[in-house]
């Protein structure tokens, strides 16, 4: 492998002393200096030090990485850098900006096409919240907000929406603000109330997974936002839409750091001493007992009752919209239905590509593999419509799979007893299945098999 990629190198005239001779990965190694540099000028965070964790970039053309201490074979190091090492094309590790296992070392990995925009420091900056990941990933596993909490999160609560609105205003005023330090104050604790309030409403998991991503994610942006000199909370006056709670919280989190910065020092050696404890909750701790009480205008509560209201009814007018163009779609379906006692289980799926549409269902854009003791089903690049056994709409099972706009009709083969069925993109074999056919629509019945 390693005298391929060597070859391939030298064919696409990219020689390690050549490729270092080329702008985009000069660009490249511009922002792992302006990384160090940014490191070196101030500590970020206690017992970070982005000079030490290893970094994967992708160019458009290469990958490159540095401080590897155990490369894959398949990179070839630079002589002219020593601890650099480079591969021709995208490596497979590098599918985003994201933390991943290296040969089994975590790493930081970040994708900087030619059409980038970001400037020099905002790249370094990305760079350092990813590397940040890293560190929590070995220091801070639990550090994170459960993502399956999405499929239940209470998204068509109308007051629910009016109190995160009212609440992410105050925490930009007391964040933001230029007043007194009562005046942060003041605003930290109405925005920590109002959460309060909000919370009350929502199920446990849900309050959980806006905490663990404030600080998982949040976290990572506040440490970026010190990197690159940004000083504000970057929380906008028109906040987020209905469902955009994962964004909303990389913000919040930054925003109560800053806030903890202001009232609490020592925040962060007392939260890397150990223990969970959501940002929120050091930040009641820290606050002054004496404050006075700030009120956000009558008419501003009432602006944020109306347009959560109306967000919310166009949040059912979308999800039933994106139902019917999905079971609109021109072409073949396929409709799996399980048994009663025997649900169809998730056996992967991407947590990111999702998109509920109310009640039980859920439609997948890219990727679900669904499967039980009589088989499985598998969707890749292709989307499907899943419909709940129970309270969750995957994790209690799923009853009814829709897969519809397939351009073909799908190959049916049954024999000794199994049913393997295949389309573009779709793949599924199981046993004690029955199809129908009607129309354009191939119905699969799932029975419990006997043992």
């Amino acid at each position: 492998m390693h005298a391929l990629v060597a070859l391939a190198l030298i064919a696409l005239l990219v020689s390690p002393a050549a490729l270092v001779r080329r702008r985009n990965v000069r660009d490249v190694f511009s922002v792992v200096d302006e990384v160090e540099r940014l490191a070196a000028a101030a500590p970020l965070w206690p017992s970070f030090d982005p000079r030490r964790i290893p970094v994967e970039i992708y160019d458009g053309q290469t990958t490159i990485l540095f401080r590897h201490p155990n490369p894959p074979k398949e990179f070839i190091s630079l002589s002219s850098r020593q601890g650099v090492w480079a591969f021709p094309g995208r490596h497979e590790t590098v599918t985003a900006n994201a933390p991943v296992k290296l040969n089994d070392v975590w790493t930081a990995t970040a994708m900087f096409t030619p059409d980038n925009k970001l400037s020099l420091r905002e790249r370094a900056g990305l760079i350092v919240h990813e590397m940040f990941h890293v560190f929590q990933k070995e220091r801070h596993p639990d550090w994170r907000g459960d993502e399956l909490e999405l499929f239940i999160y209470p998204f068509e609560d109308s007051e629910g929406l009016q109190l995160r609105r009212l609440e992410s205003e105050a925490l930009r005023r007391a964040a933001d603000g230029n007043g007194a330090a009562g005046d942060a104050a003041c605003w930290t604790a109405s925005s920590l109330e109002l959460r309060r309030e909000r919370f009350a409403r929502m199920p446990a998991g849900s309050a959980a997974y806006e905490r663990g991503t404030e600080l998982n994610e949040g976290l990572a942006e506040y440490v970026e936002a010190r990197a690159v000199g940004e000083r504000k909370s970057g929380l906008p006056a028109a906040e987020f839409a209905a469902e955009e709670i994962r964004r909303r919280s990389y913000l919040t989190g930054r925003a109560l750091a800053l806030l903890l910065d202001r009232f609490s020092p020592r925040w962060k050696e007392q939260l890397e001493a150990g223990g969970k404890q959501s940002l929120d909750e050091l930040l009641a701790a820290s606050l002054p007992q004496a404050r006075r009480h700030c009120e956000l205008p009558a008419a501003v509560r009432e602006r944020e009752s109306r347009r959560a209201q109306g967000e919310v009814a166009q949040l059912f007018a979308r999800r039933e919209s994106a139902k019917h163009d999905y079971l609109s779609l021109p072409g073949w379906t396929v409709v799996l239905i399980a048994d009663g006692d025997s649900p169809l289980w998730p056996q992967g799926f991407d947590p990111l590509n999702v998109q509920r549409i109310g009640g039980a269902e859920v439609l997948h854009t890219r990727f679900l593999k669904l499967g039980n003791d009589a088989g499985a089903i598998e969707m890749l690049g292709r989307a499907s419509l899943t419909e709940g056994a129970g309270r969750h709409p995957l994790f209690n099972g799923v009853r009814r799979l829709t897969v519809a706009g397939l351009n073909a009709e799908p190959s049916v083969e049954e024999s000794a007893g199994k049913l393997k069925l295949s389309a573009e993109n779709l793949k599924a074999e199981f046993r004690a299945a029955a199809v129908t056919r009607s129309g354009r629509t191939l119905t699969v019945q799932l029975t419990r098999p006997t043992k």
